[in-house]
């Protein structure tokens, strides 16, 4: 009877707990769609194109400065001692090598640049979901990615979050920082 009556109790606090506990409402929002078509992250890829380009050409230019002084080396060597043509050599290889990581940090620096300016996108996102979450009294957002089934009546408000976000976040700009 015991055993009985504490099986009896606590199904009555499990029915209790789960009658006051809020109902779930839930919007449905396309995050990897916002984050393709908003005018920040369109902006920022464009920023990170053209960056890109700036320093290919730089380095382009400088490598092809290196070449030109390897060939006009080249056309020394008979000239120069063989210790001197060395020396030159090894001081052009070093010049390249110090291009090519000074390259390398370039892109480093500007990918770094490029998810900070996504993260700060990805931040007023989520706070422009959240604020239209609560106006629609909603108490859940789901991503449209995550999701695997819902009926024509869930409310998907992807269009609403891309226009407030375009609003209030048009565009931010790249921070390279050496």
């Amino acid at each position: 009877m015991q055993k009985l009556i504490a099986v009896w109790l606590i199904c009555f606090c499990a029915v209790s707990a789960l009658a006051a506990a809020p109902q779930p409402v839930v919007i449905v929002v396309d995050t990897n769609r916002i984050m393709r078509e908003a005018q920040a992250a369109v902006d920022i890829a464009r920023q990170v194109e053209d960056l890109g380009a700036r320093y290919a050409n730089e380095f382009n230019a400088a490598e092809a400065r290196l070449r030109q002084e390897d060939q006009a080396l080249t056309k020394q060597r008979d000239l120069l001692s063989k210790e001197a043509y060395k020396a030159k050599v090894k001081e052009l290889r070093d010049r390249l090598m110090a291009l090519r990581g000074s390259a390398q940090r370039q892109r480093t620096l500007l990918d770094r640049a490029r998810v900070e300016a996504v993260r700060k996108v990805q931040l007023q996102l989520h706070e422009v979901a959240r604020a239209l979450a609560g106006e629609v009294g909603a108490n859940i957002v789901i991503q449209k990615a995550a999701l695997v089934w819902a009926d024509e009546e869930a409310l998907e408000l992807t269009d609403d979050v891309l226009t407030r976000l375009n609003e209030v976040l048009p565009g931010v700009t790249i921070e390279v920082s050496e």
